[in-house]
């Protein structure tokens, strides 16, 4: 039996859940569609979300979660892209697309749950579905429920976010039955999945591959699943103390939100029904990570993944206090190596690009990119090249330090941004920091932040001028990290830009302060 659904006032047990599941299957089938083709879906956290993933698979057919905050452009590329036969989404959602929907592609809306409008503020009028598009609810209505036996997809396909360039479909290849089984159960392992009852709460997007992969994990094994429309701090302690939660998937920009709750609310907190609390996505800071157990206890559990290939290491309470700022090791089935830009293993606690390898390498593409497939395989194609900067230590626990390319070079020097935004995160004025490089006619590059200050309980910094309190920032860094690591110029505004799943957007702070920078020196 499914887990039972809640989202605002709304409840879906588990009974009911997997009746529409198998309505939608047999729905998809109804249309005309085979194992090997595509739908995709474009809507929030909501319980026709699941109901279309789950029915979907159950089919045989790829459901491609789509990015609702993605451009037009995007969305029509992906669709066409993807080769989508079907497209489900809001009924707000889909305005944005429905005059450039590919041919032959059958457009079916849900309407917008109250709870969903009120945390996006969609005006009542986009709510309700158009009279001359199927309405996804009186479709599952119409549907026979699925008699047929499941047949699994023949692939995944899930797309980048597109930082750079147009977003790559990331195509997952079904291995035999048993290596399935295994990525599957690695990833719960690593979730903290494994651990049972599981009651959890789900506050990341679900388009997203790894609140995705958790939520779907999460119905299929568990016996509740609350899905939170937006985040929001004390609301999801809210929801961990009436629903006794076990487990939570987040990232570390929502541990800070927490963090930064008044503490009489983090004081009163009962945290004893949780058992596993996952997060991943981005880089930890150490005092956060640190405070968050000795708020929670041990039951913070960290992983390293990709959407290409899974679960590449995992990292429990005990192991992280043991090798500090570590994002764990390795399951049985993947290798981890790092090598230098030669392409030779470097020796522990060396510096170098991370690669990995494992039963999933041979399996992963990119969709009609080949070009970028063969800059993601590495060495004998058995590997794959992360994109990111690490090392391993003398025990083999990886840690992180940056994205490659993310590295800062200032006058021939390598610069971590991961590096100086855990630095000015240590400063008590600072809630969050995006780092990164800007052009500079002497070194080649320099650092360059952009900082959200923390000034709650501050009055003297709220009053303070922004020159005083940069010049107290870049002091800080200096202190910390010396000169030429110290943010040449830094910006402090009242938001910084994020993704839907809360990670800080580096590449959109950095595009607003170089727009802000133009703009300042064509008038000056």
């Amino acid at each position: 039996m499914l887990a039972t659904l809640m989202s605002g006032a709304r409840v879906r047990n588990g009974e009911e859940l997997e009746a529409r599941v198998k309505r939608v299957a047999a729905g998809l089938r109804t249309l005309g569609l085979v194992q090997g083709q595509t739908v995709a879906i474009l809507m929030r956290n909501d319980f026709a979300f699941l109901e279309i993933m789950l029915g979907a698979e159950r089919a045989g057919v790829t459901a491609v979660p789509l990015n609702w905050h993605a451009s037009e452009d995007e969305l029509a590329y992906i669709l066409v892209d993807s080769g989508a036969r079907a497209l489900f989404a809001h009924a707000d959602l889909l305005t944005r697309v429905v005059l450039r929907l590919p041919p032959g592609v059958t457009a079916i809306a849900a309407l917008v749950p109250e709870e969903i409008a009120r945390a996006y503020r969609v005006p009542p009028r986009d709510c309700a579905v158009p009279e001359s598009v199927i309405d996804f609810d009186d479709w599952v209505a119409r549907s026979a429920e699925d008699v047929e036996d499941p047949r699994p997809p023949a692939f995944r396909l899930l797309y980048t976010s597109g930082s750079t360039g147009r977003p790559k479909g990331v195509v997952r290849l079904r291995g035999g039955e048993e290596l399935n089984a295994r990525f599957a159960r690695e990833a719960r392992e690593a979730h903290g999945l494994e651990i049972r009852p599981i009651r959890a709460v789900m506050t990341g997007p679900l388009y997203h591959s790894a609140p995705g992969s958790y939520a779907a994990n999460c119905v299929r094994f568990g016996e509740l699943l609350v899905l939170q429309p937006k985040f929001d701090a004390e609301g999801l302690l809210d929801l961990v103390e009436r629903h006794r939660i076990s487990h939570l998937h987040v990232v570390p920009t929502m541990f800070n939100r927490l963090l930064g709750l008044p503490n009489e609310r983090r004081e009163r907190f009962d945290a004893s029904s949780l058992r596993a609390v996952a997060h991943g996505s981005a880089m930890c800071p150490h005092e956060v990570k640190r405070a968050m157990i000795d708020w929670w206890g041990p039951v913070i559990m960290e992983y390293y993944a990709a959407t290409e290939i899974g679960i590449v290491t995992g990292c429990s309470s005990t192991q992280w206090l043991a090798h500090p700022g570590s994002v764990g090791v390795p399951p049985a089935s993947v290798q981890v190596r790092i090598v230098s830009e030669g392409g030779e293993v470097v020796a522990p606690s060396e510096v170098g690009d991370i690669q990995v390898r494992t039963d999933a390498a041979p399996l992963v593409s990119y969709l009609n990119q080949p070009e970028a497939t063969q800059e993601l395989k590495a060495g004998d194609g058995e590997w794959v090249a992360m994109g990111d900067i690490g090392y391993l230590d003398a025990d083999g626990f990886l840690f992180l330090c940056d994205r490659r390319k993310d590295l800062v070079i200032a006058g021939g020097v390598n610069i971590f941004p991961a590096e100086v935004e855990e630095c000015l995160l240590g400063h008590p004025a600072v809630r969050d920091a995006v780092a990164f490089g800007i052009p500079d006619s002497d070194m080649g590059e320099a650092m360059a932040a952009v900082v959200e200050l923390r000034t709650e309980g501050q009055p003297e910094l709220s009053a303070a001028p922004a020159d005083a309190v940069v010049t107290e920032l870049q002091a800080h860094v200096r202190a910390k990290l010396g000169t030429l690591r110290a943010p040449r110029k830094i910006l402090v505004v009242d938001r910084l830009a994020r993704e839907d799943t809360g990670k800080l957007s580096r590449r959109k702070v950095r595009a607003a302060f170089l727009e802000q920078a133009t703009a300042k020196a064509a008038s000056a």
